[in-house]
């Protein structure tokens, strides 16, 4: 299925993009987080040589990338999702589901492979757009932290809405 935009999808997705951004800085660091040690450690030099600027963004500024801006929406290829920051598997393409909204979505993520955290979303939104802040659970990878997405009811379900940018894939290899 290929995605052919039209202004509806252009401006939701501009909407969308206006509303993700300020949530790089909503990240809402957990009592005790701060001592967690992970598997993989990098400083920012070492992320910023192995991340695009783009990818660097949303695994280490928790930010979210536009929507139908990732081509893993809407793969159906059998295979295995890693982490783009050190490459563990941490999706499995049997559990996940195609929205037609423009990000990832899985059903389940495989066993202990993600950490989950606590977000502020949306932000910095003005009093008259929201009345109050609402917290949403974020998705990180439990071996290098970096951010992946988050833990979200969509349509009727509750999904990992995750950032294609932050996974790289796999493709199943024939038997």
């Amino acid at each position: 299925m290929t995605h052919h935009p039209n202004r509806r999808a252009f401006l939701g997705t501009a909407a969308a993009t206006a509303l993700a951004a300020p949530m790089a800085k909503a990240h809402t660091e957990a009592p005790g987080s701060e001592d967690l040690a992970y598997e993989v450690t990098r400083t920012e030099e070492e992320w910023r040589a192995i991340l695009s600027e783009h990818e660097y963004r949303i695994l280490r500024e928790f930010g979210t990338e536009p929507r139908f801006s990732s081509d893993y929406w809407q793969t159906e290829e059998p295979g295995h999702y890693h982490c783009k920051g050190c490459d563990l598997t941490i999706y499995d393409s049997d559990q996940k589901t195609n929205r037609l909204i423009g990000w990832v979505f899985f059903h389940h993520a495989r066993p202990e492979n993600v950490l989950l955290g606590i977000d502020e979303w949306p932000a910095q939104m003005s009093e008259t757009e929201i009345e109050e802040v609402r917290q949403v659970t974020e998705v990180h990878c439990r071996r290098c932290g970096s951010h992946l997405g988050h833990y979200l009811i969509v349509q009727g379900e509750i999904l990992h809405c995750i950032n294609g940018a932050a996974l790289d894939f796999a493709p199943e290899e024939a038997s």
